[in-house]
């Protein structure tokens, strides 16, 4: 009974602490999937028989007593291979600490309603799409814009907090966006980098989406200054009278202003004086205003000098 209970308790010993027990190299192992994988497990026991468990090359207890034993695949394809070395009896074992990853199909970017094209200040979600990947907790998916100038600015950075997936999944990060008259002609686009940690890939895999191309619709801005004038369209097109020399027209507008309203009143009192004087006052001919003579008259000489009479 004594004996059975130093057993347990040694191989409870040995589970939490394996570096007096086994000892794998290398400690942690990232692989891609489909891609060979190896590992060596160590024995401080002499003359110990190993094995090693696993869904994929396994190997069971050796005829050959040793110090060690080689764990190899050429291929892995299980998401879900655990290798444990361990030892005759059973007495110690531990498990290889391996990720098995794989990198996505495609990476597209879109909207999940789609505008096209996009109103200043109206409020929109982007959608970048990561599909096939694992371990997808691994996963970081960044949203970036660059505008007509060059300019490039990373929008938000995202990252699934999942735990214990090993098989790939579809991951789908939204962004909210208000797009600006300065967007206008800017790209949109998003990248998955599967950060593995120092064991992993270095620098670690990343993939990007095609750049989306956006219009931004926005209302006409018009300035105008002395001799300029320009006009900015809602497409994004600008239409400009350049200028050669700033000139003041306010002046010559106020001048030709008031000379127009001269003219409109000198004509106006000579259409109206034309117009009383023909239609109030009539027309009158001198002879009119003369006395009239009776027809038959009668001249008489008198003293030297004619009378008339009627």
């Amino acid at each position: 009974m004594e004996i059975v209970i130093l057993v347990s308790l040694l191989s409870l010993y040995c589970d939490f602490t394996d570096a007096e027990c086994l000892v794998i190299s290398p400690a942690r192992l990232v692989v891609k999937y489909g891609d060979p994988a190896s590992a060596k497990c160590t024995s401080d026991q002499l003359n110990k028989k190993l094995g090693w468990e696993a869904t994929e090359g396994g190997v069971g207890l050796t005829d050959m007593e040793g110090t060690f034993l080689n764990w190899r695949v050429d291929s892995v394809n299980d998401w879900n291979i655990k290798p444990t070395c361990f030892t005759e009896g059973g007495q110690c074992k531990k498990q290889l600490d391996i990720t098995v990853y794989k990198l996505p199909d495609s990476v597209s970017i879109s909207y999940r309603t789609y505008p096209d094209p996009m109103v200043e200040k109206h409020h929109y979600q982007l959608q970048c799409l990561v599909q096939n990947i694992a371990p997808i907790e691994r996963l970081r998916v960044t949203f970036y814009k660059v505008n007509t100038t060059g300019e490039q600015t990373e929008l938000d950075t995202q990252q699934k907090s999942k735990d214990n997936i090993k098989t790939p999944e579809n991951g789908a990060y939204t962004l909210d966006f208000t797009p600006s008259r300065d967007d206008d002609r800017a790209q949109l686009w998003c990248s998955a980098m599967l950060d593995l940690g120092p064991e992993g890939p270095q620098p670690p895999p990343v993939m990007e989406s095609d750049r989306l191309n956006i219009t931004v619709l926005y209302k006409p801005l018009i300035t105008m200054s002395p001799g300029c004038f320009s006009m900015r369209i809602t497409e994004g097109d600008t239409l400009s009278l350049n200028c050669s020399a700033n000139v003041d027209y306010l002046p010559i507008i106020a001048g030709l202003a008031a000379a127009a309203v001269v003219i409109l009143l000198v004509v106006s009192c000579f259409i109206y004086s034309s117009y009383y004087k023909h239609t109030r006052m009539g027309h009158y001919q001198l002879k009119d205003r003369l006395p009239r003579r009776h027809k038959n008259k009668q001249v008489v000489h008198h003293n030297g000098m004619d009378q008339s009479f009627m």
